[in-house]
């Protein structure tokens, strides 16, 4: 079975502060295309799909009707992550074994942050987000706090605090049980190779669709056979112009 797996688009409603930046329609060429040449059997999207922290799921519905209909007419598999993690039509995590008894595990990646992971990250966020609605009648306070989100966004696209090897250990720990194990939460694309009882595993991630930028994994469960996608909005145009040009 051949899939595509993308990550982290956080589609927001279009502001000027958002990091999706993608018109709807290019982004659904771009999965077509990739579909059609590749003969994709399933489309996988591995986490942060939504923007849920700063935006509602109606509004973003609202703010994206032509990429809500594209995803709802077709057999996609939503896997949470924890920026829509509130999401009701995804799952926590995929696996996969093939024929030959190989076992591909999907999780978003969240859970190796303390904040994310933790019961006591979690309780913490989610004051938060209590906090955050109680203020929400004030649009002098969420004035402020949407200047500080759009200063984080252009400052730091990913956090620091993700560049670190505490997600490749987390990802060792998961290839004792699995051959191949896939992540996204960091935005960086990246492939590992390593032996665990004469076994060759892998550890992959997906990196990420926001900010222009178009990367994922193309893989043949069959095979483990798998391919990095790393493209930007720009060079697929050009790309286009000269297949049209041709």
């Amino acid at each position: 079975m051949n899939i595509l797996i993308l990550s982290d688009l956080h589609i927001d409603t279009c502001d000027n502060f958002g990091t999706f930046q993608w018109d709807e329609m290019e982004l659904i060429m771009q999965i077509e295309g990739i579909r059609d040449t590749f003969n994709v059997d399933k489309v996988i999207f591995n986490g942060d799909i939504f923007e849920m922290q700063k935006y509602t799921y109606d509004e973003i519905k609202k703010a994206n009707p032509i990429l809500m209909r594209y995803f709802s007419d077709n057999n996609f598999i939503f896997i949470k992550g924890n920026h829509d993690i509130v999401c009701d039509f995804s799952v926590e995590h995929l696996q996969f074994t093939n024929s030959h008894g190989q076992s591909i595990y999907i999780e978003h990646g969240h859970n190796a942050d303390w904040f994310n992971g933790s019961r006591l990250g979690r309780a913490i966020g989610k004051f938060g987000i209590s906090l955050l609605k109680k203020v929400s009648h004030s649009r002098y306070l969420m004035d402020i706090y949407f200047k500080i989100v759009a200063f984080e966004d252009q400052i730091n696209h990913i956090p620091k605090s993700y560049n670190t090897i505490k997600y490749l250990s987390y990802a060792l720990k998961l290839l004792k049980e699995h051959d191949m194990v896939i992540l996204s939460h960091t935005h960086k694309l990246e492939s590992h190779h390593t032996y665990y009882l004469n076994k060759k595993k892998r550890y992959l991630n997906s990196g990420s669709c926001s900010l222009g930028r178009f990367q994922g994994i193309l893989m043949d469960t069959e095979t483990l056979k798998y391919e990095l996608i790393k493209e930007t909005k720009e060079s697929i145009k050009n790309s286009r112009q000269m297949a049209y040009a041709i």
